[in-house]
Formats: C-alpha cells, sequence, structure tokens
C-alpha cells in the first residue's frame, strides 16, 4: 500500500480564496451586464401630472360604465403589405349598435401606438364607408404589436373609446 503524498487536491486557502473569488466576479458580471440592459433599453411609459390624471379616474371609470350601457359592438380588421417606409395598414372598421344598425359617431379619428416604444404613433385619417363602417390608411414605421384606438363621438356628444390590440405584420389579415 502506498500514501498518496500529492498536493493537488489539498485545498488550501489560497485555492479557496481564488475559486470564491472566481465566483463572484461571475456574479458581479452578469448582473452588471443585466442592469446595462435594464437601463439602456427601458422605453416605459412616463405620464405627466400622474397625481391629478389618478384623481380624475373615477370620471373615466364613469364615461366608461356609460359606454358598456350603450351596448354597441366595435370590430377592428387590418390588412398590411409591406412598404419602403415600413408598413401599409389599411383598416376597416365597424360599430354596430345592440340591434345590429349601424352606430353613427362623430369626428372618427384612429390612433396606432407602441405600448414600448416612444415616438412611433400614427394618426390615421378615417372616412365614413356608410352602415357604421369607418376605413383609414396609415404608414407604421415597423410591423408588430401595435394598439388602435378610435376616438370618437356619438350623435349626442358622448365620447366613445375603442382600444384594441394587434399584431401588425406585412400580408397579414
Amino acid at each position: 500500500m502506498s500514501i498518496d503524498t500529492s498536493t493537488d487536491k489539498i485545498w488550501t486557502g489560497r485555492r479557496i480564496l481564488i475559486g470564491l473569488s472566481a465566483f463572484f466576479l461571475s456574479v458581479f458580471a452578469a448582473n452588471g451586464i443585466m442592469v446595462f440592459y435594464a437601463l439602456s433599453t427601458f422605453d416605459g411609459v412616463e405620464t405627466d401630472n400622474a397625481y391629478r390624471k389618478g384623481r380624475a379616474y373615477n370620471h373615466v371609470l364613469e364615461a366608461d360604465a356609460a359606454q358598456n350601457a350603450l351596448g354597441w359592438t366595435t370590430a377592428i380588421e387590418i390588412m398590411s403589405s409591406r412598404s419602403p417606409g415600413g408598413v401599409s395598414v389599411y383598416t376597416t372598421v365597424i360599430v354596430t349598435t345592440t340591434d345590429g344598425q349601424a352606430a353613427p359617431l362623430v369626428n372618427p379619428t384612429l390612433t396606432f401606438w407602441r405600448p414600448t416604444v416612444q415616438g412611433m404613433d400614427v394618426e390615421a385619417v378615417v372616412t365614413a364607408a356608410g352602415d357604421g363602417t369607418y376605413q383609414s390608411v396609415a404608414q407604421l414605421q415597423r410591423p408588430g404589436n401595435w394598439i388602435v384606438r378610435l376616438n370618437a363621438e356619438t350623435t349626442d356628444g358622448r365620447p366613445y373609446v375603442y382600444e384594441e390590440r394587434q399584431f401588425i405584420q406585412p400580408g397579414a389579415e
């Protein structure tokens, strides 16, 4: 029998210090990378006057309840195609009352906005095609997730707002 006298497998203080240092250095490097990407890519929505808007939120809830009481149905159909400037979007909005009749809207506007990127919002010109159908054409910079918002007024002057999230890609219907 022989006794192993090699020093290869002995854990000395120096080896432990190097191992712990390497471990924590890799943890700090990973955290540093995560912090860098979190700070450089954050494009979150910032709200001016958040306190005042929060205090007025009950009015928003009341307007939403009044709109829901109308019982109107809104459908947004989107066709898109690739264009030199990005994506051309052809939108048809159909608004009907509870009995299936065309819902009359005054001054409708259609806004496309990216929830994560500021400065890419597009407001489209809306034309009435009759029978509660409204059409628009918009030029978006990129495909992807967009929130489509219809802003209008009813004939008695109440606001009518409808939002729908759409994934827009060229050639999609």
